[in-house]
C-alpha cells in the first residue's frame, strides 16, 4: 500500500522531564518508548523541562526522533506556590507540582492544531494535562501507583514534616489516583503490586504491565575480575535512594566489616547532600563517587550490589542493570517485589534486617560459586523478560488493544524477538 493510502499515524507524547540525557529510570524508559514509537508513527513530543536539559545537543538528539518538539520551561517558584495551595484542596502534592499552566496551554494548542491517533502520557504528572481529552485513544504510562508508594513511605516516617505531607497525600490519592486513571483507555504499570493496588480501588480500570528494559548489547554480562567490594548506585537526591545509602553506610556496612574487614563499600550516584558526604567520609572502608559519567565500570568492579529498599513502588532500574551486568544482588522483599521472576537463592538474595543483609553480602563475597550462580541466573532473567525488544512487543500489544487500526495490515508492529 502507498504512503498516500496509509499515512503514518500521529502520536502526542507527553513527558514530565525532557527525556535526554539518559540519566534516571524515568528518562531512560521515556526515551526508549519514544524511540520505538517514532519508528511507526509521527510523534509530537511535549516535555515539561523540570531539570532544564531540553536544549543544545540534548534537544538535537530528541528532535531526530520526533515530528515536532515543544519544550516547556519549568518554574520552581510557581510549583512551590501550587504545592502550598494544594494543602487546602483535594489535589495531591505531586499533581500540584507538575500542574504547570504553560504545559496545559502547550497540550491544548497541540490538540487544536492536529488530530492525533493516540495520546501517550508518561506518569500521572502529565496525565493531568490530557485526562479530559475525548475521542482519541489515550494511554497513561503510570509506571507505579503513587498511592502504594506513599502508603509504604508513611510507615517509615513519623512526626516529621515529610511524614505529614505523605500522610495527607495518601488520603488524597485514595480518591484522586483512580479518578484520574478512569479517564484513560489503558493504564500501564511496571510491576504487578502497583497494578494490584490500583485494581483494589477500582477493578474496572483497564490496566496492563509494561516493564522496564535493558539494552543487552550495551549491558554485557561479566562474571570475572571483580573486587572485594559492595556497591550501591542511585540518584542520591531522591529520598528513597538517600535512605538506602544512609542505611547501608550507617548500619549494614559496619556489620559487613566485622565479618570481612578488607571489604570496601562504594556509593556511586548523582547529587549527594552534605550529610551523606560527611557520613561516608567518616566511615572506614566507604567511598563516595559522585556524578560519574559511566556507571557500568562500578557494577563490573563489585562482587555485590546491595539494595535495602524499604519504601517506594514500581521497579528499580538499578536492579535490572545489576542483573544484566553480573553483579550479584542482595535486596529486600520490597526491592524484589517489582521484578517478576526475582527469587531468593535463585537469582538474588532477599533479606530484611540489617544483620541479615550484611550476612548475605558476606556470603556472596566469600563464596564465588554461590555468587557466580546467582549472577548467571540474574542475567538469564533479564534476557528472558527485560530486553527492550520484549518491552516493545508488550507496548505494541497494548496499543493494538486500545487502537485496533493503529498498525496497518501491511505494516505490523516493528518490535521483534
Amino acid at each position: 500500500m502507498s504512503s498516500h493510502t496509509n499515512p503514518r499515524k500521529k502520536i502526542l507524547y507527553l513527558v514530565p522531564r525532557f527525556p535526554y540525557p539518559l540519566i534516571g529510570g524515568d528518562r531512560l524508559k521515556a526515551y526508549h518508548l519514544l524511540r520505538h514509537l517514532s519508528e511507526t508513527a509521527d510523534v509530537d513530543l511535549i516535555a515539561l523541562d523540570e531539570w532544564d536539559s531540553g536544549h543544545g545537543a540534548n534537544l538535537t538528539a530528541i528532535c531526530k526522533l520526533c515530528n515536532d518538539v515543544t519544550v516547556v520551561p519549568f518554574h520552581r517558584s510557581s510549583a512551590w506556590w501550587r504545592v502550598f495551595k494544594s494543602f487546602f484542596t483535594r489535589q495531591p502534592v505531586e499533581y500540584a507540582w507538575y500542574d504547570s499552566p504553560d504545559m496545559r496551554k502547550a497540550v491544548d494548542l497541540a490538540l487544536k492544531r492536529r488530530r492525533y491517533d493516540l495520546v501517550v502520557s508518561f506518569f500521572a504528572r502529565t496525565g493531568i494535562h490530557s485526562q479530559n481529552l475525548r475521542g482519541t485513544p489515550k494511554v497513561l504510562v503510570a509506571e507505579d501507583s503513587r498511592l502504594l508508594a506513599q502508603e509504604r513511605a508513611a510507615k517509615k516516617f513519623s512526626f516529621s514534616p515529610e511524614y505529614f505531607v505523605r500522610l495527607n497525600d495518601r488520603k488524597k490519592l485514595l480518591t484522586a489516583e483512580p479518578e484520574l486513571m478512569r479517564k484513560f483507555d489503558l493504564v500501564t504499570f511496571v510491576a504487578s503490586p502497583d497494578e494490584d493496588r490500583t485494581l483494589e480501588l477500582d477493578p474496572m480500570i483497564n490496566t496492563g504491565i509494561l516493564g522496564n528494559g535493558v539494552d543487552l548489547d550495551l549491558y554485557k554480562f561479566r562474571d570475572s575480575d571483580r573486587d572485594d567490594t559492595i556497591l550501591f548506585v542511585g540518584e542520591l537526591s531522591v529520598y528513597h535512594n538517600r535512605m538506602m545509602a544512609e542505611r547501608i553506610v550507617a548500619k549494614v556496612f559496619p556489620l559487613v566489616r566485622k565479618m570481612s574487614p578488607t571489604t570496601k563499600l562504594i556509593i556511586a550516584g548523582s547529587n549527594p547532600d552534605s550529610s551523606l558526604k560527611k557520613l561516608i567520609a567518616r566511615t572506614p572502608g566507604a567511598e563516595l563517587h559522585a556524578n560519574v559519567e559511566d556507571i557500568k565500570p562500578y557494577y563490573y568492579g563489585a562482587k555485590v550490589f546491595i539494595h535495602p529498599q524499604e519504601i517506594g513502588a514500581g521497579i528499580q532500574n538499578k536492579l535490572l542493570e545489576a542483573l544484566a551486568l553480573g553483579t550479584a544482588i542482595v535486596t529486600t522483599p520490597i526491592g524484589a517485589s517489582g521484578i517478576a521472576g526475582l527469587a531468593d537463592t535463585e537469582n538474588c538474595l532477599i533479606r530484611t534486617s540489617d544483620q541479615e543483609l550484611a550476612q548475605a553480602a558476606v556470603d556472596l563475597l566469600h563464596d564465588d560459586s554461590l555468587r557466580s550462580s546467582i549472577a548467571g541466573n540474574g542475567r538469564t532473567l533479564i534476557e528472558e523478560y527485560y530486553s527492550w525488544n520484549r518491552i516493545f512487543r508488550d507496548c505494541d500489544k497494548h496499543i493494538r488493544a486500545v487502537a485496533p487500526d493503529f498498525f496497518y495490515e501491511s505494516q505490523p508492529a516493528l518490535a521483534t524477538a
